[in-house]
């Protein structure tokens, strides 16, 4: 008796396990702003800054609300220690009417994110905080 109710027992358990799992939102999504002042080089990418990602791994990012340049993709391409995972965000062809990067590798860890355009190391951050 008790072998059969373990069985279907079991089965839920791992079926509720399988589903709270597939609900839990990538730690890149949602609403970012700008934390604090950033660096030079893109105006419409600076003090007022926003990143929304939603759940299909897409990105707009600009200056709210007219300022925005949606389309980017976005992709995770590492899971470091301690819960810090690494992004790379990049459009298929440039915004033309708005100045942001084509391109960023992006940190998160917790509710901060660092994101750093292409180009020589040792460029500076942009730096984020989730707005949601």
């Amino acid at each position: 008796m008790r072998r059969a109710l373990a069985v279907p027992a079991l089965a839920v358990a791992l079926l509720l396990a399988g589903c709270s799992e597939e609900s839990s939102p990538e730690p890149i999504e949602g609403e970012w702003v700008a934390d604090g002042p950033q660096p030079p080089g893109f105006a419409d990418f600076a003090d007022q800054a926003v990143i929304q990602v939603d759940e299909d791994g897409e990105a707009t990012l600009g200056t709210s609300p007219t300022r925005l340049c949606g389309g980017a993709e976005v992709a995770e391409v590492d899971e470091g220690e301690g819960g810090e995972r690494t992004y790379r965000l990049a459009f298929g062809s440039p915004c033309v009417s708005v100045n942001v990067p084509t391109s960023l590798e992006i940190v998160v860890d917790g509710d901060t994110l660092e994101a750093v355009p292409p180009g020589p190391s040792g460029a500076k951050s942009f730096r984020f905080r989730r707005a949601d």
